[in-house]
């Protein structure tokens, strides 16, 4: 390690005494035409930070399938990926139990119209009093209701998809047996979808709805770019997060349950910024061409530091305003007199 830091070192050494070598040539007479450049400014800008937190994709609308009897599964009818339209059967339970409840129920039902048939009859007659004519239709009328209450029940042993989905989680098998509350499936709807995501609670007074964020989805090799619909108010009191849900557009290849990244910048102090074009690479070095005010071009060893996609900060090696080629540094040499293009 010690062999590489002194080699660089050295070779910051020659390049830097080159360029001053180069800069006294030029001054003791063999000046070379004036070059045109492109020049920038080196300025204060205010910094940022980007982090990265993991998320998932999933569907605006989902639902958690739960059984509402207490009953063994006998049947499933989907899989993991299966596509259901609104109605169709996803489980079946057994039904033995409850199909005795509907049975008994309706025995009861049919005695009790009978009777109420009856009484109606003889309360025509003036035979029996409205009393007893107002407890047979009582009668009838319960008996009906739980005829209707055990076929419902009986409806229950076929679990069903309440709306048009996708089937992304599968929690029983046959034989299994279900309780009410328990959850058999979650369907989530394919379209529209958002991306999910647990932040940090230091981050809460840092963004707002409508802030716009990127994302990078890796299986379909697409940053993407949605916005900040909403987020939890408060944090979990064990890990200290809090969940916020982006929107996403509408992407062929997109789908409910892939892994993302969110990159979430925030403003950090003002830093030394020059555009990236001015970076002139030497090695393992990093320069810039600097103008002096007699209008040359001098080589800086320049430290640099987070890098943006169109800018670079710059931790020593320049100061505010002081100018830098940002164009025509091919053939550009340590000393040259510049002239800024129109």
């Amino acid at each position: 390690m010690k062999h590489i830091t002194i080699g660089l070192l050295a070779l910051t050494f020659l390049i830097l005494s080159g360029c001053g070598h180069q800069h006294e040539q030029k001054l003791a007479g063999t000046e070379s035409p004036v070059r045109q450049v492109k020049l920038a400014n080196v300025e204060k800008a205010p910094g940022s930070v980007s982090d990265e937190f993991m998320g998932t994709v999933i569907s605006r609308n989902r639902a958690d399938i739960e059984s509402k009897l207490q009953a063994r599964v006998e049947k499933i009818d989907v899989a993991l990926g299966s596509r259901v339209n609104a109605g169709d059967p996803l489980a079946e339970l057994d039904i033995r139990e409850y199909r005795a409840r509907v049975d008994q129920a309706q025995a009861i039902y049919d005695r009790a119209a009978q009777d109420y048939d009856r009484f109606e009859a003889l309360f025509a007659q003036h035979a029996i009093t409205k009393q007893e004519f107002d407890g047979a239709k009582a009668g009838k009328t319960a008996a009906e209701a739980n005829l209707t209450e055990a076929q419902t029940y009986l409806s229950y042993t076929t679990v069903t998809a309440p709306f048009s989905g996708v089937i992304t989680e599968q929690m029983v098998q046959p034989g299994d047996f279900v309780v009410p509350g328990k959850s058999l499936f979650t369907l989530e709807k394919e379209r529209p979808l958002r991306f999910q995501v647990s932040l940090p609670e230091a981050k809460q007074g840092q963004i707002k709805v409508g802030d716009s964020a990127q994302i990078n989805i890796p299986s379909i090799g697409t940053e993407i770019k949605g916005r900040i619909e909403e987020f939890s108010p408060g944090s979990d009191p064990i890990s200290r997060t809090f969940i916020a849900k982006i929107g996403l557009p509408d992407l062929k290849g997109l789908h409910p349950g892939q892994f993302g990244r969110l990159q979430l910048s925030t403003a950090g102090e003002p830093t030394l910024q020059i555009p990236r074009v001015a970076l002139v690479k030497r090695g393992q070095l990093d320069l810039v061409y600097a103008v002096t005010k007699e209008n040359r071009a001098m080589l800086r060893l320049v430290r640099i530091g987070r890098e943006y996609p169109d800018r670079i900060e710059i931790l020593s090696g320049l100061s505010e305003n002081e100018r830098v080629v940002v164009a025509g540094q091919p053939g550009l040499s340590d000393g040259d007199s510049i002239m800024e293009q129109p």
